[in-house]
């Protein structure tokens, strides 16, 4: 048992201590560990960052100095059992809450997306582990045990389950620093791996309450009262799981516009939180499932969200999860270390290891997944982290095997852990070497890809344009990974955002939402009420990300959204243009740095970008200004309203699209993105292909062979719009029209002819289009530099019946020599 320190001779430290069953004075030692941890655990990641490494290393390896300190000595005697009962709670404690954090922050629509392959990756990994196991249990039955197991079977299934499981603590920890959550194969590995523990989870729970009930010293009642225990945790986590949203929903409502919700509304969720994710503790089985669940289950939009992550966040990753790895390391006990304890340590890490690295060689074929990815995948998912997730004091109580097993097991996890680091250094190299050198462009997007986008915006009013803009690239929203917000906010607005949550009042607290320092709302709670506004009406999870815009450094935020997009791997960038419109239809540059941060967006993104010229105060069709679910529903309940058909069909519509196609990539890109609309139920697609006379005669004039001839030479315009229309015009999914033009007044009266017809023209950049079409509009292009002469045209028309104007730049990949 733990020894206790008593303070005095006449005051029990006990009923002093904040947590039942834990003196003061020993509460006071873990505490110095867990600063000492956190020291020691910085210092070592000043190196090892250099190299990729995770944090989690660091803290291992912190763990295993302090633990060689004394300190843990210091606590109890040197014995693996009572270091668990000492470091139990804070262990669970961890546990549960940052599981509660992933369920959280896990994107939902994008493991939906990769169900199939996460199925696969997992069934063909635990399937191996586990015949691995059972294979050669027999075989390690002399390194485990030094006296006789009670049935062998029941040392196989242990051992079973010890072999299989991964930690997914570890490996979501590490994904989530590195970066690796928002890439396909990062997801997979995250999901591959806490489906993974949670079967190991459930195996255990079965095996422990099975093995109780043919027990023969307390009797079958045992076992039977174990499985009622059982029945009774999985009633009280469906449950929570069935009241969690009803009960948040009610809580965003009392909060609405606000940034965080109030005080005792944030305490009543974080208790809850804490009781609903004890209670299978408190019943003998693990309560990690029932708060990942819940972290599921949890909505995303609202105040509630935001003020849970950010009232836990800080204190578990800056300070539990610190500790939690640290006793990794600090169970290590080298007095007792000997060649009978490290080789079965060594044996069991590479049986691990050889049983994962099985799986996934057998599953990549079938996922068309490289075999060194598959590989190296399996080395992450042989993460084992804590004995205590394998239920060792049941082991042990019953007799599976000797106590110098758990000091094996201890080796064995540790390794697992370390040996990781490089791996996952490897995997983060590769996926940002492969999104550098890939071509990030909406012409080369396939059907089954996932599109990855980060749309800016720099204020509230500004922001539903850009919202509904982003709504109608989705058609099917359940699979769409996370849209990324990024607000870029004045740094005038810098003082009251930085208000602490205490000092902030609620609306229905002085009738007029005023904070202590006399400001209104600040600009990042405005832009939380437009983003939670678009997440319920439209299914789109919404990540807001709020940065201060340095003001005259327009370079400076040019790299930031640069870097955002680069961090969440994005394909599609949305901007707003610098040209606004004012009330009367004029279009005039309000803030003359936005045309400097647009012109370091175009010159250095890592994939396409759009720029948005919205027309708010337009007068034709209806307004960006709404999600299309909402606008449908508003049109249908007045019954007025223009009605707005499909260009193929007599089916109403809530957009009519046009795209502009002259040539080049940029026009190609801005078709790509007009197909994608397309498949909206809600737009109705017109493309305009400008073409010369000259040429048009002679096309038209050609022979079919020669037709043929000319797409084999390789006319990647002609492809592309001959794919184009074979899937959309031929299918009445979009019109395809074609404008002769002869002079350059041809082309400013049919684009400007434009007004009134579309709600969205899309339009590639100038520079790649054929001089020919725009031989002559040279005032335009020197109007508009960053934009081209045909988008330029389209941006300054100053009716108020034209439509919004994007203007498509597709990615170009600079090849270092």
């Amino acid at each position: 048992m733990a020894r206790s320190y008593y303070i005095c001779s006449h005051i029990d430290p006990l009923a002093l201590s904040p947590i039942p069953g834990i003196a003061l004075d020993t509460l006071f030692l873990v505490a110095i560990q867990a600063l000492a941890v956190i020291l020691v655990s910085k210092f070592f990641h000043l190196f090892l960052r250099r190299y990729n490494q995770p944090s989690v290393i660091s803290q291992i390896l912190a763990g295993v100095v302090v633990g060689g300190m004394g300190l843990r000595s210091a606590i109890v005697h040197v014995d693996v059992d009572n270091v668990e009962d000492m470091y139990g709670g804070y262990i669970s404690a961890a546990r549960i809450l940052y599981m509660f954090l992933v369920g959280l922050d896990m994107d939902i629509a994008a493991l939906r997306h990769a169900t199939h392959r996460c199925v696969a990756f997992t069934y063909a990994t635990v399937a191996a582990s586990l015949l691995l196991a059972a294979v050669v249990s027999s075989g390690m039955y002399g390194s485990m045990m030094h006296s006789p197991v009670k049935t062998p079977e029941l040392l196989a299934a242990t051992l079973m389950l010890a072999l299989t499981n991964t930690s997914s603590i570890a490996v979501a920890r590490i994904a989530a620093e590195l970066k690796l959550t928002v890439t396909e194969n990062g997801r997979l590995v995250v999901a591959a791996g806490i489906a993974t523990n949670l079967i190991c989870i459930l195996g255990d729970g079965v095996l422990s309450s099975t093995t109780r009930a043919k027990g023969k010293i307390e009797g079958v009642a045992r076992g039977e009262h174990q499985i009622r225990k059982g029945f009774l945790a999985l009633a009280v986590a469906a449950g929570a799981v069935w009241m969690v949203r009803p009960a948040v929903t009610r809580i965003n409502k009392r909060n609405v516009g606000q940034h965080h919700v109030g005080v005792r509304d944030l305490a009543v969720m974080l208790l809850a939180i804490w009781f609903v994710g004890n209670i299978p503790q408190f019943l003998g089985f693990d309560g990690m499932p029932t708060s990942f669940a819940l972290g599921l289950a949890f909505p995303r939009e609202g105040a509630a969200a935001r003020s849970v992550a950010d009232a836990l966040a800080p204190p578990v990753k800056g300070i539990m999860l610190p500790f939690y790895f640290a006793t990794i390391g600090m169970r290590m006990n080298f007095n007792s270390m000997s060649g009978a304890i490290i080789v079965p340590g060594v044996l069991i890490t590479l049986l691990g290891l050889f049983g994962k690295a099985i799986g996934a060689a057998a599953v990549a074929s079938y996922l068309s997944m490289p075999l060194s990815d598959a590989l190296r995948f399996s080395v992450l998912l042989n993460i084992k982290g804590h004995v205590d997730t394998m239920n060792m004091k049941f082991a042990k109580s019953e007799g599976v095997w000797a106590e110098q097993a758990l000091y094996a097991m201890i080796i064995g996890n540790l390794i697992s852990t370390l040996v990781a680091g490089p791996v996952v250094a490897v995997v983060r190299r590769k996926e940002e070497e492969a999104y550098r050198t890939r071509h990030q462009a909406m012409e080369s997007l396939g059907a089954e890809q996932e599109l990855h986008m980060l749309a800016c915006v720099h204020s509230a009013h500004a922001a539903p344009g850009m919202l509904s803009l982003v709504e109608l690239l989705v058609s099917e929203p359940q699979e769409q990974p996370a849209v990324h917000v990024l607000h870029l906010f004045d740094v005038g607005e810098e003082r009251v955002v930085r208000i602490p949550y205490h000092q902030r009042i609620r609306d229905d607290d002085d009738g007029g939402g005023r904070d202590e320092r006399g400001g209104g709302r600040d600009a990042v709670t405005r832009m939380n009420t437009i983003v939670d506004l678009f997440s319920r009406a439209t299914g789109i999870w919404f990540r807001q990300i709020d940065v201060v815009c340095r003001g005259g450094a327009a370079l400076d935020d040019a790299g930031a959204v640069c870097r955002a997009a680069e961090g969440v791997h994005a394909r599609l960038l949305l901007a707003p243009c610098h040209k606004e419109q004012r009330y009367d239809g004029k279009m005039w540059c309000r803030l003359g740095g936005r045309r400097e941060l647009n012109h370091g967006v175009l010159s250095r993104a890592p994939c396409t970008v759009g720029l948005l010229v919205d027309r708010p105060y337009r007068n034709s069709g209806t307004s960006f200004n709404v999600p299309s679910s909402v606008a449908a529903e508003a049109a249908a309940t007045s019954g007025g309203g223009r009605t707005l058909l499909h260009p193929c069909s007599d089916r109403a519509v809530t957009h009519v699209v046009a795209a502009v196609f002259f040539g080049g990539a940029d026009d190609r890109e801005a078709v790509s993105l007009a197909s994608r609309l397309a498949e909206h139920p809600s737009i109705g697609l017109t493309v305009f292909r400008f073409v010369k006379r000259s040429t048009y005669d002679s096309v038209t004039s050609a022979k079919v062979d020669e037709l043929d001839m000319a797409f084999q030479e390789g006319d990647v315009d002609e492809r592309f719009l001959w794919r184009f229309y074979e899937r959309y015009a031929a299918t009445e999914m979009a019109m395809y029209v074609e404008k002769v033009v002869e002079r350059p007044a041809d082309v400013e009266e049919t684009l400007a002819g434009m007004a009134g017809m579309f709600s969205l023209v899309i339009v590639g950049r100038g520079g790649r289009q054929p001089p020919e079409l725009l031989a002559g509009l040279e005032r335009w292009a020197d109007a508009g530099g960053e934009m081209g002469p045909a988008a330029e045209i389209l941006a300054s028309n100053d009716s108020l019946e034209m439509g919004s104007v994007l203007v498509m730049q597709q990615h170009t990949v600079v090849i270092k020599q």
